[in-house]
């Protein structure tokens, strides 16, 4: 049976003020929205985007690009946390609309970290 690959990625998302922002920590990308399902929404779009580029362009040495310290540090320390993980299948646009052949992983693993309650400083 072949082995199937996927890429996991971290997501904090928290509500500051009337807006949710969601942080996925290894790309270093931010979505906002007035929602929490419209903001997974965005950030959940945004990873498979960045990494679907990259594939489709051979750019993987710029894929990742971490998150300041702080960041990582708010996503370990809060103390109120709801996680939800998510499989994504990645469709790759690039691909279909270049016709190029490089691989692409079939899916990705989007772990939300939903923070509810102030974190430790």
């Amino acid at each position: 049976m072949p082995k199937t690959t996927s890429m996991v990625f971290n997501i904090l998302a928290k509500k500051e003020g009337k807006t949710w922002i969601a942080h996925c920590l290894e790309l270093d990308i931010v979505a906002t929205a007035k929602s929490l399902e419209t903001v997974k929404g965005e950030i959940k779009d945004l990873i498979l985007a960045q990494v679907d580029y990259a594939f489709s362009n051979d750019n993987l040495e710029n894929l990742y690009r971490p998150a300041p310290a702080e960041a990582w540090k708010e996503f370990y320390q809060c103390q109120s946390k709801k996680q939800v993980e998510d499989k994504l299948t990645i469709k790759s646009a690039f691909q279909e609309t270049r016709g190029l052949k490089s691989f692409v992983p079939p899916w990705i693993v989007a772990k939300t970290c939903i923070a509810e309650g102030p974190c430790i400083a």
